[in-house]
């Protein structure tokens, strides 16, 4: 009897099943990655489309940054607004290696390239009001005497 209560217990032997599970990672996700990354790089002053500094948790923060993604493998095309007076290939070499590596590292996906566009330069507070000023007077006609007197003379 003590043989009947053994068998009893005995565990079933389990065989291992095929599993198709898959995990997939929106483009939106990375791109937010991305969007991070650039939040915290000196001499990136923002993203065409909207303001790195405050890009956390906004609709539309990742407008600039473009992602091409296949199974295991990301292309990144970051489009950026500098600061005036930032070294851009120093920077833009930064851009490159931390998306790079905060993409590989939470993602587990091969970054096949990381390419940068710069797209403008924010200049500092100083210079702004006067570079507006100029554009300003360039877009204002010459009283009608000073036009009358070019059109003589011309």
């Amino acid at each position: 009897m003590a043989d009947r209560d053994e068998d009893k217990y005995e565990m079933p032997e389990i065989q291992e099943a095929n599993h198709d599970d898959s995990t997939r990672i929106s483009d939106d996700v990375i791109a937010t990655i991305a969007a991070t990354v650039l939040s915290e790089i000196q001499g990136v002053a923002s993203v065409p489309g909207g303001i790195v500094s405050g890009i956390l948790g906004r609709k539309g923060a990742s407008k600039g940054i473009k992602v091409e993604a296949s199974d295991q493998e990301v292309v990144i095309d970051v489009a950026v607004i500098m600061n005036y007076g930032t070294k851009i290939p120093e920077v833009a070499a930064q851009v490159q290696t931390k998306i790079r590596e905060a993409v590989e590292e939470i993602t587990g996906m091969y970054v096949r390239a990381v390419n940068v566009s710069v797209q403008g330069m924010r200049l500092p507070e100083t210079v702004q009001p006067r570079v507006e000023e100029l554009a300003r007077l360039e877009k204002v006609e010459p009283p009608s005497e000073t036009k009358a007197t070019m059109e003589e003379g011309a």
